[in-house]
């Protein structure tokens, strides 16, 4: 496979439209790497300036340290599943996937060679004789990731590949995509903008927001130590839980004070904002870092508003001031709605943010 650069690329749509804005990007060799990000931010856009689906405006685009920006598609050896797998609906299964053998004046029983082995790459080797309409979504999905491996391509590019699933295929899927991916040996980049999606098969994470890269990185990275106010927001469901904070130092500790609760901090988070000279901050918790405890150890006691039972654990909401506030616990005790619950936050998580520059703090 190959390493895909992506330098001081910007892409605009007229005068005042910039899709992408000044990205620069390295896609490591066998690598599964994730854009991710909410709808207009410009991950497809730059997957099609990848492909050569879309032209440019500044910037360079590597593959294997070979400049393809204005190559055409089919000279960047690269392969593309699309959303809505783009299969011929009048070829079987075999013959989709060795279209573009045949293109390539390959031998007929190489084809045959490599349309088995992909086939059982994918689990649909039984399915060759078949044409898509009579197979379901999944099948057809695969289907399509055989014909882009079979061409052996140095960047395999998809997007969106499993939003026309089901719920609970869509979670099969992925861990087959993964399967394939490391059996293929591929370089791969995925565009979403399920974060669970991104987090489940990712290497890497590249989060992007109004065509910017906000931040990159694994994605117990991304999660554990979100950049911004954004990415802490963004990853993870239930998402980070805000709270508005006042700085406060009484005998030589640090306390985060709202009108709910004090908390004290211990010594590491203490160290962590010694440098920070503002009084107000964001304090973000975890929904799973927030914890139940007894009324003697908890620094605040609260309503439970709704308890929502997940079999492995439960998810526990509660209401502060207009906001709601969801805590992760284990499935056992659980509480009665409208029964008061006790609570503490787990301190070796806390994440801070400057609520003007939105920056965490700390890092």
């Amino acid at each position: 496979m190959a390493t895909l650069e992506i330098l001081n690329v910007t892409k605009r749509f007229g005068r005042k439209v910039i899709a992408v804005d000044d990205i620069s990007l390295e896609v490591h060799d066998q690598e599964f790497l994730v854009l991710l990000g909410p709808s207009g931010c410009g991950k497809t856009t730059t997957m099609r300036m990848v492909a050569g689906l879309e032209e440019v405006t500044e910037g360079t685009i590597l593959i294997d340290g070979v400049d393809v920006t204005d190559l055409p598609p089919r000279k960047r050896n690269i392969s593309m599943v699309f959303q809505n797998y783009a299969i011929w609906p009048h070829m079987t299964v075999f013959e989709n996937i060795a279209y573009a053998l045949r293109l390539k004046h390959m031998a007929k029983s190489e084809i045959d060679r490599i349309v088995r082995e992909v086939a059982g790459m994918t689990n649909i080797g039984e399915y060759l004789e078949r044409l898509p309409a009579q197979l379901s979504g999944g099948q057809q999905q695969r289907v399509a990731v055989a014909r882009a491996i079979a061409v052996s391509p140095k960047v395999f590019l998809m997007d969106e590949p499993l939003s026309n699933l089901d719920a609970k295929l869509r979670v099969s899927m992925r861990t087959e995509l993964k399967a394939i991916h490391a059996s293929a040996k591929a370089t791969t980049v995925f565009v979403t903008h399920d974060q669970s999606e991104a987090m489940s098969i990712a290497d890497r994470i590249v989060i992007m927001r109004d065509g910017k890269i906000i931040q990159t990185g694994t994605p117990e990275e991304v999660y554990e130590k979100s950049a911004n106010l954004f990415v802490a927001d963004f990853i993870g469901t239930p998402p980070t839980n805000f709270f508005d904070v006042t700085l406060q130092k009484s005998n030589g500790t640090l306390h985060l004070v709202n009108p709910h609760f004090d908390l004290s901090l211990d010594a590491a988070n203490t160290a962590r904002l010694n440098g920070y000279n503002k009084e107000q901050l964001v304090l973000g918790v975890r929904p799973e870092n927030i914890v139940l405890t007894s009324e003697k150890d908890s620094i605040m006691g609260m309503t439970a508003l709704v308890v929502e039972p997940q079999g492995s654990h439960q998810v526990i909401a509660f209401k502060m001031d207009e906001k709601m506030v969801k805590v992760v616990a284990p499935s056992q005790p659980k509480p009665d709605m409208g029964s008061t619950i006790h609570l503490n936050f787990s301190q070796g998580t806390l994440r801070f943010f400057d609520p003007e520059t939105t920056f965490a703090i700390g890092d």
